[in-house]
């Protein structure tokens, strides 16, 4: 996960220089962070379902699905309200990073899902 957050970290950073000015380069590295929390966060929920028992598993792959959305909306709200980013870069930054970490994520928990019986 960290190795992913540094790629897109730095892919973002390139694209910065390629065309500068497109997002704002100081909120790169908070964002991801934040997003970076809130996967692993997920994660942790997904996989304390695979060491307990195979009964709660489905349950806690939902769970751990909704508490990623939840946990994005409320950055959404603190990124975009509290802060006030309502430039195009700033919202495109944002959603650019939403859709990275939850690919991953979503990836993750696939390749798990296939490997593991439910």
């Amino acid at each position: 996960m960290l190795i992913f957050a540094l790629l897109i970290s730095l892919g973002l950073l390139g694209v910065n220089k390629i065309f500068p000015s497109f997002f704002p380069e100081s909120h790169i590295f908070p964002l991801t962070g934040s997003f970076t929390l809130i996967a692993i966060a997920a994660m942790l929920v997904f996989f304390s379902g695979f060491a307990k028992n195979a009964e709660n598993s489905v349950f806690l792959t939902l769970v751990s699905v909704s508490l990623k959305m939840l946990l994005s909306l409320v950055l959404a709200l603190i990124y975009f309200l509290m802060f006030k980013n309502r430039e195009t870069g700033s919202v495109i930054l944002f959603f650019v990073l939403y859709l990275g970490f939850t690919l991953f994520v979503l990836f993750t928990f696939l390749n798990v899902l296939k490997k593991k019986s439910v």
